[in-house]
């Protein structure tokens, strides 16, 4: 009784994985990738950021020395990757001072070199009150072994 139960707790936890590989003619984001996010023509900053098969993404940017961001994300039959990102903030001193709620709407391209998408930052305070929503493109190119 106790081997049937473990291997259909496992198939269980399998089923529920999130669909990350290649799909519908379409790469999976898994993998670690070189972003610039933009509003308009405009480059905001730079990222690197690293997409895990378990759907969980870390992500480093250039503008906060030492900013690490994380979420979570869905990537559909269609290439579409829905992501969800906590940044925390902080001042000029280095004091936590609030947070950035992210959304983005990815989408990988058919060779799995590149992906582009649009992104939705909401900027709060400690108390929760909404500062600055900003929005954007970005694009985003495969990082790979050299050599």
């Amino acid at each position: 009784l106790i081997p049937t139960l473990a291997i259909a707790l496992v198939l269980a936890c399998l089923a529920q994985a999130p669909t990350n590989a290649k799909a519908a003619g379409h790469q999976s984001i898994v993998g670690l990738w070189n972003v610039h996010y933009f509003q308009g023509s405009t480059q905001l900053f730079e990222t690197y950021d690293q997409w895990h098969s378990d759907g969980l993404e870390f992500e480093v940017n250039s503008i906060a020395p030492g900013a690490v961001c994380q979420g979570t994300y869905k990537q559909a039959a269609n290439g579409t990757v829905s992501l969800y990102h906590i940044i925390y903030t902080f001042d000029s001193n280095g004091v936590f001072n609030g947070r950035i709620l992210e959304t983005q709407t990815d989408t990988v391209s058919q060779d799995g070199t590149t992906y582009t998408g649009t992104f939705d930052q909401k900027v709060y305070d400690l108390n929760g009150n909404l500062i600055t929503d900003i929005t954007g493109t970005l694009t985003a190119t495969k990082v790979t072994v050299r050599g």
